[in-house]
């Protein structure tokens, strides 16, 4: 059997899978978010905690004490972890969403040296982007800076722990510090410009590597009998491409848990897409992943439901049903509202980390149930940014498998499907990430001959959600004025800024589950 460690932005889970891909047992545990201003934190030592709690309940459940011949993880990309020599934090983890490193990503953008390897590889930087945060950590933190033995993101945390201390990442998650491929080495001249050693920075190695056999007193922690290989993996949204079946050109993945990751599949190098998208090579599929992710999905859903529906003791039905009821006839009584998603800012294919919520449209006659609409629509369109972008390439989309969290709601995949204007097929495991991560392993470890093999032995559609043709005209035309409302907001997201700047005495700073 395989057990997988999936960590999110809202839960980490421990996943055992047959070598057929079944999933033969589960365990959660919520992990927790600390929130002041820009800075977006979780706790390394709460995830290894309940990295413990998870699998051993997760094996426990299997009974696969003795079983367990491969363990690997797979977590959230673009999050930093300053670790010292013996591998415990010296920070809270920068969540991807933080946006402290701003100033720090236009230090970076005009150094000639990064605009040399941007051309090449089409890289960007942003205040999500990880030598900002590092450069942050120096420039705020330098003692701190001076104590860091490596930076590590959550996958290379956990595989460290799993190891005893092996530290490793994969390639993909070290394009995030815009790794050179074609040489084999992080930027150099980057960090000599930046006075930030490449020693901080943790080996990269392939997808599919082992690194040996798990350390003996883990898996005795986790229940195991025996100790299993660890394999390195990749980042969550790489992962879930696969955990939903997407192998061929034109087949895009949406999987939306706290946020909303898309992705395409296509056989050629992607165009440069203007820094909007990322375009990646897979080397295990020989294939090319275009796409990236928002900044929330589901995460919108969870954030209605503490507004709208704190009392409810069914939330997520009844707004369904409030939605559903706006039907009328063959089509849908339109509300004229909408919904701009950016509550933590927005990420692809936007990139404004000032933007913020907003409705548009509001009238008297508004119920919770249009409001509730306009969201669960604000997420449809962000889907269909994606899809606009991938229009101007060479592979056109052809149809969206959904999986995630969100995909369980009905009402989402009908209205993404109409939104877009392309077939959803919802996917039998709603663990994608965790199935994903589960396929790499036994592609790596030769059980399939191939990722297309794999995906069509273990991914299966239970339904397919047609777009509605009656509604197709409105929703272009919303979408359109969408796209003129996110737009004309830009400069006052800005201005909003400044002002809040201006009288933000009292920063509020919270903890909760995303």
């Amino acid at each position: 059997m395989i057990l997988v460690i999936n960590l999110g932005l809202k839960s980490i889970r421990a996943i055992v899978f047959s070598m057929d891909g079944k999933k033969i047992s589960s365990a959660s545990k919520p992990v927790h978010t600390r929130l002041a201003g820009d800075f977006v934190e979780q706790s390394a030592l709460e995830w290894k905690e309940k990295l413990f709690e998870v699998g051993q309940e997760a094996v426990d459940k299997a009974e696969a004490a003795s079983v367990v011949r491969y363990v690997t993880v797979s977590c959230s990309a673009s999050c930093l972890l300053p670790i010292d020599e013996n591998m415990e934090p010296l920070a809270h983890a920068i969540m991807v969403s933080d946006r402290r490193a701003m100033n720090q990503a236009e230090e970076i953008a005009i150094l000639s040296e990064f605009n040399e390897l941007a051309l090449k590889y089409s890289y960007s930087v942003s205040g999500y982007s990880q030598f900002a945060r590092i450069l942050w950590f120096k420039q705020n933190s330098p003692e701190l800076f001076q104590k860091t033995k490596m930076f590590v993101a959550p996958n290379d945390y956990l595989l460290g722990i799993l190891t005893g201390g092996t530290i490793v990442t994969d390639i993909l998650n070290a394009e995030k510090l815009y790794y050179d491929s074609e040489n084999n080495c992080y930027p150099e001249a980057i960090c000599d410009r930046l006075g930030i050693s490449t020693s901080l920075l943790p080996e990269c190695v392939d997808i599919g590597t082992s690194i040996g056999r798990m350390e003996k007193k883990v898996a005795t922690k986790l229940g195991l009998a025996n100790a299993p290989e660890v394999i390195v993996g990749t980042y969550d949204a790489i992962c879930s491409v696969f955990g939903t079946g997407v192998c061929d050109p034109g087949m895009v993945c949406d999987v939306s848990g706290t946020v909303t990751s898309i992705r395409m599949y296509t056989n050629t190098p992607a165009k440069n897409f203007d820094g909007k998208i990322f375009s990646q090579y897979f080397p295990p599929s020989q294939g090319y992943l275009i796409g990236g992710s928002n900044n929330l999905g589901g995460g919108l859903i969870e954030w209605a439901k503490q507004v709208f529906y704190s009392e409810v003791a069914n939330p997520y039905e009844l707004m369904q049903t409030e939605c559903q009821s706006l039907a009328k006839g063959g089509g849908v009584q339109h509300s004229g509202l909408i919904f701009i998603p950016h509550l933590l800012g927005s990420r692809a294919p936007e990139w404004n980390l000032d933007a913020r919520g907003a409705f548009f449209g509001l009238e008297r006659h508004h119920t919770r149930k249009d409001l509730m609409r306009a969201i669960f629509e604000s997420i449809g369109f962000s889907v269909r940014d994606f899809l606009e972008v991938f229009r101007e390439g060479a592979t056109l989309p052809a149809m969206v498998t959904a999986s995630g969290g969100l995909a369980r709601m009905s009402i989402a995949n009908e209205l993404k499907a109409t939104i877009t204007g392309l077939p959803y097929h919802l996917m039998d495991e709603f663990e994608s990430t965790s199935l994903g991560a589960a396929i790499i392993v036994l592609c790596s470890t030769g059980y399939f001959s191939s990722y297309s093999e794999a995906c069509d032995e273990m991914t299966l559609t239970t339904q397919i959600f047609i777009p509605r043709r009656q509604d197709r005209a409105y929703y272009d035309d919303m979408y359109g004025l969408y796209r003129k409302v996110n737009q004309a907001l830009g400069p006052l997201f800005e201005e909003r800024k400044s002002i809040v700047a201006n009288h933000g005495d009292n920063i509020v700073k919270y903890i909760k589950n995303l």
